[in-house]
């Protein structure tokens, strides 16, 4: 049993060096300082400074030395170390259909994601689709432990991330031993989701899309299309116009390699949100943007909308 407990502890180690996720967050009180007029030792009215601990706590990453939050005396920290020990263990009962092939911090470790890559691959008329369950864990306080879908078209690397709104988040404040029973669970349901995505992926292959699609497309996420009034086209910024012609030509790009279909479409703004739209400009910043920030919120949109037209 000893030998198990450390090649465990030996497993969790690589994870958190490997994937640059070996700091912790310490918790350290914050004070204040307080100017009030005082006495010094010559008997003399001087101004002195007396610091006051507040109610507040700082979350320091220790590593890089950054506060990442404030939080009130309360708030428990979850670390790296733990959510690590979590995923492994949850992933026991799979074997071999899981393995973790990614991981890092998102905004100066603010947030932390593992990739678990999943056995075998889904096709979509010859493009082969790389599927993870993805997993997100705040260290700032701001969102519990997520579990979700990811995927890769390996044939131009779009990427693509999906987190459901119910019940595959867990809250900080979960015991060890309810984030230990939820974990199989949530990863169980996460890979059915997860092959029902490539489904709607070939539903959409077999469906042709019109310039109209096209054009509305664009303009639910540009607010202009080349289709709009010229008024609007004019009064338009540069940047939003530089916006819209980018999309344009990722969409086109797409279409002229999987097809005129709603997949084509889709596959379009997934290439404009992973190699082209702004990002943060910092480590993992294009990553972070896909997986928790706007154009997470774009290739939802996209999604939702080549639904619809199915």
């Amino acid at each position: 049993m000893k030998n198990s407990n450390f090649d465990f502890d030996a497993r969790v180690n690589e994870v958190l060096v490997n994937h640059n996720l070996d700091f912790t967050v310490d918790k350290v009180q914050m004070v204040a300082p307080k100017v009030m007029m005082g006495v010094n030792e010559l008997g003399e009215l001087t101004e002195l400074t007396q610091y006051i601990h507040t109610p507040y706590f700082a979350l320091m990453n220790s590593k890089s030395g950054e506060v990442i939050n404030s939080v009130k005396k309360g708030y428990t920290v979850s670390q790296n170390k733990e959510v690590v020990e979590l995923v492994l263990r949850g992933m026991e009962p799979f074997g071999d259909k899981l393995d973790i092939t990614k991981g890092g911090s998102l905004n100066g470790g603010r947030r932390i994601f593992l990739q678990l890559g999943i056995e075998g691959d889904g096709f979509v008329n010859g493009d082969r689709i790389k599927r993870f369950v993805t997993i997100v864990d705040s260290n700032d306080g701001s969102t519990g432990l997520s579990i979700g879908i990811g995927d890769t078209t390996m044939s131009c690397l779009n990427q693509m991330f999906y987190f459901y709104k119910l019940g595959h988040r867990m809250r900080h404040t979960y015991s060890i031993s309810e984030k230990m029973n939820a974990i199989p669970m949530m990863i169980e349901t996460a890979l059915a989701e997860s092959m029902k995505k490539i489904e709607l992926y070939q539903k959409m292959e077999g469906v042709k899309i019109t310039d109209a699609d096209i054009h509305n497309m664009v303009l639910q996420h540009i607010a202009v299309s080349k289709k709009s009034p010229i008024i609007d086209l004019s009064e338009a910024s540069t940047r939003v116009i530089n916006s819209m012609e980018s999309l344009y030509a990722n969409i086109y790009k797409e279409i002229g390699s999987k097809g005129r279909n709603v997949w084509g479409l889709h596959s379009g703004v997934t290439s404009w949100t992973t190699h082209d739209k702004s990002a943060p400009r910092r480590e993992n910043g294009r990553l972070e943007g896909l997986m928790v920030g706007t154009n997470y919120r774009t290739n939802q949109k996209s999604f939702d909308f080549a639904l619809d037209l199915l």
